[in-house]
């Protein structure tokens, strides 16, 4: 069984399960595409609601034979992170691109696979520093008994026997906040949580199946280990996101950050 595909609420207990709901995001999901060497890569992103989706990507090269490459499960994060500097990895045969880089003004470091590289294009890969909607899709989590400090480590650091991929992180933080999901699809019940790192916030998706340990409460120690992913947000998604001015910055803040480069 695809245990990443189990985050989301998702059985697929077999390749040809995931060949089945690799065709159906195919035939239901929004088609994107984006040139690449002289190859197409085609993504279908079909959104499931709740903010749970899932992603399908077919490569086109350049003789024109066209083969499936990938088939992941997604979800779009409430809010937006800043990472800078940053570099991107693309794995096209594969259907795969990751990012490493960093929590821009920290040494913390992050790598995530990116869903939606087809969905923004080059234009989005422009800048020194990417606005990203990140998320860490738990394999399992635990309510600590206690309060205890904050983490953030590669898993394949802190357990090599347990990280099945490069972005696999295992993490814990104090909830900030929470709230029940429900996977329109198969209905399995879920917990969106917001957690604070140490000044660092990141939101984590828990399926109830795999959540052990005490009530889960505001306040409350979480640990978890998680297969973290994101979405970048080109122009046209943070023109959707504008809200106005914020009335509690002030001008100081603003101008605080720009700096020059030469």
């Amino acid at each position: 069984m695809d245990a990443t595909f189990e985050t989301i609420g998702l059985e697929v207990p077999s390749e040809k399960a995931i060949n089945f709901l690799a065709e159906r995001a195919e035939n239901q999901g929004e088609p994107t595409q984006l040139l690449r060497r002289g190859a197409v890569l085609h993504g279908r992103c079909w959104k499931l609601g709740e903010g749970l989706e899932v992603w399908t990507v077919l490569y086109e090269s350049e003789t024109g034979d066209v083969f499936y490459a990938n088939c992941r499960p997604g979800f779009r994060a409430r809010f937006m992170q800043r990472i800078a500097p940053w570099a991107l990895t693309e794995y096209d045969e594969e259907g795969e691109a990751v990012i490493h880089g960093y929590w821009d003004g920290t040494d913390t470091e992050v790598l995530f696979e990116l869903q939606n590289l087809t969905e923004v294009g080059a234009s989005g890969f422009r800048a020194p520093a990417l606005q990203v909607g990140l998320c860490g899709l738990a394999y399992r989590a635990r309510v600590c008994s206690r309060e205890m400090n904050s983490r953030w480590v590669p898993l394949e650091k802190a357990s090599p026997s347990r990280a099945a991929h490069e972005n696999d992180w295992i993490l814990r933080g104090r909830v900030i906040a929470f709230k029940p999901l429900r996977n329109p699809l198969s209905g399995s019940e879920l917990y969106w949580i917001y957690l604070d790192l140490s000044g660092l916030k990141l939101e984590v998706l828990v399926n109830t199946r795999t959540l052990s340990g005490g009530e889960l409460a505001v306040g409350a120690t979480l640990s978890a280990e998680v297969w973290l992913q994101g979405h970048v947000f080109d122009d046209q998604a943070l023109r959707l996101r504008y809200e106005g001015v914020d009335p509690a910055g002030t001008p100081e803040n603003f101008w605080s950050r720009f700096s020059r480069t030469n």
